[in-house]
Protein backbone atom coordinates (compact mmCIF):
# COMPACT_ATOMS: atom_id res chain seq x y z
CA UNK A 1 0.00 0.00 0.00
CA UNK A 2 1.36 3.37 -0.82
CA UNK A 3 2.36 5.66 1.86
CA UNK A 4 0.69 9.06 1.94
CA UNK A 5 3.77 11.30 2.18
CA UNK A 6 3.49 14.71 3.71
CA UNK A 7 6.11 17.56 2.09
CA UNK A 8 7.73 20.22 4.57
CA UNK A 9 5.76 22.98 2.75
CA UNK A 10 2.67 21.46 3.34
CA UNK A 11 3.31 21.40 7.29
CA UNK A 12 5.04 25.08 7.72
CA UNK A 13 2.41 26.72 5.18
CA UNK A 14 -0.53 26.68 7.74
CA UNK A 15 1.56 27.77 10.76
CA UNK A 16 2.98 30.28 8.40
CA UNK A 17 -0.61 31.48 7.15
CA UNK A 18 -1.67 32.05 11.25
CA UNK A 19 1.54 34.08 11.54
CA UNK A 20 0.05 36.15 8.75
CA UNK A 21 -2.98 36.75 9.73
CA UNK A 22 -2.29 38.04 13.13
CA UNK A 23 0.40 40.63 11.92
CA UNK A 24 -2.31 41.98 9.29
CA UNK A 25 -4.96 41.86 12.39
CA UNK A 26 -2.48 43.80 14.20
CA UNK A 27 -1.56 46.09 11.69
CA UNK A 28 -5.20 46.35 10.34
CA UNK A 29 -5.94 47.68 14.29
CA UNK A 30 -3.20 50.25 14.51
CA UNK A 31 -4.49 51.85 11.40
CA UNK A 32 -8.18 51.83 12.82
CA UNK A 33 -6.68 53.23 16.15
CA UNK A 34 -5.36 55.62 14.08
CA UNK A 35 -7.66 56.75 12.18
CA UNK A 36 -10.47 56.70 15.23
CA UNK A 37 -7.73 58.89 16.67
CA UNK A 38 -7.68 61.51 13.67
CA UNK A 39 -10.97 61.90 13.90
CA UNK A 40 -10.56 63.02 17.58
CA UNK A 41 -11.98 60.09 19.39
CA UNK A 42 -10.85 59.75 22.81
CA UNK A 43 -7.87 57.14 23.82
CA UNK A 44 -8.17 55.04 26.70
CA UNK A 45 -8.96 56.65 29.75
CA UNK A 46 -6.34 55.76 32.70
CA UNK A 47 -7.83 53.97 35.68
CA UNK A 48 -8.37 56.44 38.98
CA UNK A 49 -10.19 57.42 41.34
CA UNK A 50 -11.54 61.43 42.12
CA UNK A 51 -13.86 63.08 44.66
CA UNK A 52 -15.26 66.50 43.49
CA UNK A 53 -16.50 67.86 46.71
CA UNK A 54 -17.40 71.47 48.59
CA UNK A 55 -17.37 73.69 51.62
CA UNK A 56 -18.80 77.02 51.95
CA UNK A 57 -17.55 78.87 48.81
CA UNK A 58 -14.40 76.39 48.67
CA UNK A 59 -14.83 73.54 45.76
CA UNK A 60 -12.36 70.84 45.91
CA UNK A 61 -11.22 67.91 43.28
CA UNK A 62 -9.11 65.01 45.33
CA UNK A 63 -7.10 62.41 43.78
CA UNK A 64 -8.10 58.94 45.91
CA UNK A 65 -6.45 56.49 44.02
CA UNK A 66 -5.03 55.29 40.71
CA UNK A 67 -3.16 56.59 37.87
CA UNK A 68 -1.52 59.72 37.83
CA UNK A 69 -2.35 62.68 35.27
CA UNK A 70 0.15 64.45 33.91
CA UNK A 71 -0.30 68.05 33.62
CA UNK A 72 -2.07 69.42 30.53
CA UNK A 73 -3.76 65.72 30.54
CA UNK A 74 -6.63 66.74 32.15
CA UNK A 75 -9.21 70.04 32.88
CA UNK A 76 -11.51 71.21 34.89
CA UNK A 77 -14.83 72.54 34.15
CA UNK A 78 -17.35 74.57 35.91
CA UNK A 79 -20.61 74.44 33.83
CA UNK A 80 -18.11 73.90 30.85
CA UNK A 81 -16.05 76.81 31.48
CA UNK A 82 -12.22 75.85 31.97
CA UNK A 83 -11.59 76.84 35.57
CA UNK A 84 -8.19 74.55 35.64
CA UNK A 85 -5.63 76.87 36.38
CA UNK A 86 -8.16 78.55 39.34
CA UNK A 87 -7.96 75.17 40.83
CA UNK A 88 -4.29 75.17 40.36
CA UNK A 89 -4.39 72.40 37.71
CA UNK A 90 -0.88 73.09 36.28
CA UNK A 91 0.37 70.44 37.80
CA UNK A 92 0.85 66.73 37.85
CA UNK A 93 -2.13 65.40 39.26
CA UNK A 94 -1.88 62.22 41.79
CA UNK A 95 -3.28 60.26 44.56
CA UNK A 96 -3.72 62.08 47.83
CA UNK A 97 -3.16 65.51 45.55
CA UNK A 98 -6.21 68.13 46.47
CA UNK A 99 -7.10 70.81 43.78
CA UNK A 100 -9.19 73.56 45.56
CA UNK A 101 -10.89 76.79 43.92
CA UNK A 102 -12.46 79.41 46.59
CA UNK A 103 -15.30 80.29 43.77
CA UNK A 104 -16.11 83.67 46.11
CA UNK A 105 -19.61 85.02 45.11
CA UNK A 106 -19.80 82.81 41.43
CA UNK A 107 -22.72 80.29 41.20
CA UNK A 108 -21.33 76.76 40.70
CA UNK A 109 -23.58 74.08 39.10
CA UNK A 110 -21.48 71.31 37.87
CA UNK A 111 -17.62 70.61 38.08
CA UNK A 112 -16.29 68.21 35.58
CA UNK A 113 -13.01 67.11 35.50
CA UNK A 114 -11.71 65.96 32.09
CA UNK A 115 -8.52 63.60 30.67
CA UNK A 116 -7.80 65.19 27.43
CA UNK A 117 -4.49 62.77 26.66
CA UNK A 118 -2.36 63.28 23.78
CA UNK A 119 -4.82 62.55 21.23
CA UNK A 120 -7.37 65.81 21.48
CA UNK A 121 -10.41 63.41 22.22
CA UNK A 122 -11.92 64.02 26.28
CA UNK A 123 -13.18 61.60 28.29
CA UNK A 124 -15.44 62.59 31.76
CA UNK A 125 -13.51 61.42 34.63
CA UNK A 126 -15.53 62.77 37.65
CA UNK A 127 -18.57 64.60 37.54
CA UNK A 128 -20.79 66.32 40.55
CA UNK A 129 -23.72 69.04 40.98
CA UNK A 130 -22.43 71.36 43.34
CA UNK A 131 -25.61 73.60 42.26
CA UNK A 132 -24.13 76.74 44.36
CA UNK A 133 -25.91 80.05 43.23
CA UNK A 134 -23.93 83.11 43.08
CA UNK A 135 -24.68 85.35 46.55
CA UNK A 136 -26.94 88.91 45.38
CA UNK A 137 -30.47 87.82 46.45
CA UNK A 138 -32.57 85.25 47.03
CA UNK A 139 -36.03 83.66 48.85
CA UNK A 140 -35.48 84.55 51.89
CA UNK A 141 -31.72 85.30 51.89
CA UNK A 142 -32.39 88.75 49.99
CA UNK A 143 -28.93 89.29 49.23
CA UNK A 144 -27.91 88.30 52.46
CA UNK A 145 -23.86 87.88 51.58
CA UNK A 146 -24.21 91.35 49.87
CA UNK A 147 -24.78 92.78 53.40
CA UNK A 148 -23.04 90.83 56.15
CA UNK A 149 -20.07 88.70 56.24
CA UNK A 150 -21.01 84.95 58.23
CA UNK A 151 -18.53 84.06 60.83
CA UNK A 152 -16.09 81.88 59.68
CA UNK A 153 -16.72 78.42 60.40
CA UNK A 154 -20.59 78.69 60.68
CA UNK A 155 -21.46 78.95 57.36
CA UNK A 156 -22.78 75.65 56.24
CA UNK A 157 -23.52 74.19 52.60
CA UNK A 158 -27.23 71.80 53.48
CA UNK A 159 -26.00 69.91 50.34
CA UNK A 160 -22.87 68.99 52.85
CA UNK A 161 -25.22 68.64 55.89
CA UNK A 162 -27.24 65.76 54.10
CA UNK A 163 -24.03 63.93 52.68
CA UNK A 164 -22.37 63.89 56.38
CA UNK A 165 -25.73 62.42 57.75
CA UNK A 166 -26.58 60.02 54.99
CA UNK A 167 -22.96 58.55 55.29
CA UNK A 168 -21.75 59.00 58.80
CA UNK A 169 -22.88 55.17 59.55
CA UNK A 170 -26.27 56.12 60.92
CA UNK A 171 -25.25 58.59 63.47
CA UNK A 172 -26.66 61.56 61.82
CA UNK A 173 -25.92 64.97 61.92
CA UNK A 174 -26.16 67.38 64.81
CA UNK A 175 -26.80 70.83 64.01
CA UNK A 176 -24.53 73.70 65.74
CA UNK A 177 -26.17 76.45 67.57
CA UNK A 178 -25.42 79.69 65.36
CA UNK A 179 -24.33 78.08 62.31
CA UNK A 180 -26.20 79.44 59.50
CA UNK A 181 -27.02 76.95 57.00
CA UNK A 182 -27.16 77.79 53.15
CA UNK A 183 -30.02 75.61 50.97
CA UNK A 184 -31.62 77.42 47.53
CA UNK A 185 -34.99 77.97 46.80
CA UNK A 186 -36.78 76.73 43.46
CA UNK A 187 -35.19 79.20 40.93
CA UNK A 188 -31.81 78.76 42.52
CA UNK A 189 -31.43 81.02 44.66
CA UNK A 190 -30.04 81.09 48.27
CA UNK A 191 -31.49 80.71 51.57
CA UNK A 192 -30.18 81.37 55.12
CA UNK A 193 -30.94 79.35 57.82
CA UNK A 194 -30.06 79.90 61.34
CA UNK A 195 -29.74 76.91 64.11
CA UNK A 196 -31.63 78.14 67.43
CA UNK A 197 -31.20 74.50 68.88
CA UNK A 198 -28.91 71.78 68.57
CA UNK A 199 -31.60 69.37 67.26
CA UNK A 200 -30.62 66.25 65.33
CA UNK A 201 -30.48 65.37 61.35
CA UNK A 202 -31.39 61.77 60.75
CA UNK A 203 -30.37 59.71 58.34
CA UNK A 204 -33.70 59.32 57.09
CA UNK A 205 -35.08 62.60 57.26
CA UNK A 206 -31.39 63.24 55.16
CA UNK A 207 -32.23 61.10 52.67
CA UNK A 208 -36.30 62.44 52.62
CA UNK A 209 -35.89 65.86 52.68
CA UNK A 210 -33.53 67.63 49.79
CA UNK A 211 -34.29 71.11 51.06
CA UNK A 212 -34.76 73.23 53.91
CA UNK A 213 -38.01 74.13 53.27
CA UNK A 214 -39.33 70.84 53.14
CA UNK A 215 -37.27 69.52 56.27
CA UNK A 216 -38.75 71.88 58.30
CA UNK A 217 -42.40 71.39 57.07
CA UNK A 218 -42.11 68.49 59.19
CA UNK A 219 -40.77 70.00 62.38
CA UNK A 220 -42.33 72.70 64.56
CA UNK A 221 -39.43 73.15 67.19
CA UNK A 222 -38.30 76.12 65.32
CA UNK A 223 -34.56 74.20 64.97
CA UNK A 224 -33.92 76.40 61.83
CA UNK A 225 -34.97 79.50 60.97
CA UNK A 226 -35.09 80.99 57.56
CA UNK A 227 -33.26 84.65 57.84
CA UNK A 228 -35.71 87.55 56.12
CA UNK A 229 -34.31 90.68 55.65
CA UNK A 230 -37.55 92.24 54.60
CA UNK A 231 -38.81 92.21 58.39
CA UNK A 232 -37.42 94.36 60.89
CA UNK A 233 -33.40 94.59 62.13
CA UNK A 234 -33.41 96.02 65.71
CA UNK A 235 -30.53 98.30 66.69
CA UNK A 236 -29.53 100.15 70.05
CA UNK A 237 -32.78 102.82 69.00
CA UNK A 238 -35.22 99.85 69.80
CA UNK A 239 -33.88 99.94 73.36
CA UNK A 240 -35.61 102.70 75.82
CA UNK A 241 -31.98 103.02 77.48
CA UNK A 242 -28.89 101.40 77.68
CA UNK A 243 -29.64 98.08 79.35
CA UNK A 244 -33.03 98.88 79.45
CA UNK A 245 -36.43 97.57 78.26
CA UNK A 246 -37.00 96.96 74.28
CA UNK A 247 -39.34 99.43 72.55
CA UNK A 248 -42.51 98.01 71.07
CA UNK A 249 -43.16 96.09 69.07
CA UNK A 250 -40.53 93.51 70.82
CA UNK A 251 -38.58 91.30 68.85
CA UNK A 252 -39.30 87.50 68.71
CA UNK A 253 -37.59 84.26 68.07
CA UNK A 254 -36.36 84.75 64.06
CA UNK A 255 -36.01 88.99 64.64
CA UNK A 256 -32.57 90.29 63.59
CA UNK A 257 -30.24 92.90 65.44
CA UNK A 258 -27.61 94.75 64.48
CA UNK A 259 -25.14 95.83 67.04
CA UNK A 260 -21.10 97.43 66.98
CA UNK A 261 -20.92 95.97 63.69
CA UNK A 262 -22.37 92.20 63.98
CA UNK A 263 -25.78 90.97 63.61
CA UNK A 264 -27.43 88.64 65.84
CA UNK A 265 -30.38 86.45 65.85
CA UNK A 266 -33.19 86.12 68.73
CA UNK A 267 -32.86 82.55 69.63
CA UNK A 268 -35.88 82.32 72.21
CA UNK A 269 -39.76 82.28 71.72
CA UNK A 270 -40.40 86.05 72.92
CA UNK A 271 -37.40 88.36 74.25
CA UNK A 272 -37.74 89.38 77.71
CA UNK A 273 -38.43 93.04 77.62
CA UNK A 274 -36.65 93.99 80.60
CA UNK A 275 -33.75 91.65 79.51
CA UNK A 276 -32.37 92.80 75.92
CA UNK A 277 -29.12 90.04 75.99
CA UNK A 278 -26.56 89.53 73.32
CA UNK A 279 -25.09 86.75 74.86
CA UNK A 280 -24.61 83.40 72.59
CA UNK A 281 -26.82 80.33 74.10
CA UNK A 282 -29.46 83.17 75.85
CA UNK A 283 -31.61 85.28 74.17
CA UNK A 284 -29.30 86.20 70.66
CA UNK A 285 -26.42 84.51 68.75
CA UNK A 286 -23.63 86.38 66.72
CA UNK A 287 -24.68 84.60 63.63
CA UNK A 288 -22.51 87.69 60.93
CA UNK A 289 -20.94 91.05 60.85
CA UNK A 290 -21.60 93.78 58.80
CA UNK A 291 -19.78 94.59 55.91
Amino acid sequence: MPLNVISKNEGVSPVIGTILLVALTVVLVGIFGAILMGFGMAEPAPILGISIGSQGNMITVTHLNGAELPAGSYKILVDGVDKTAEFGGTVDFGPGITLSWDSGTEAVGTVSVIYTGTSGGETVLAQKTIDKAGSGGGSGGDGFEDKYTIIAGKRIEWADVRDFARFNGGAGYTFVLGNVYVDYDNEGKEEYWVSLNAQWLSTADAILYTNISEYMTHYSDYRLYLIDLSKKIYNTSDIETPGGTWKSPYPTRGSLYEYVGALYMDAIDISNPNNPSRNAGTDWVKIAYIK
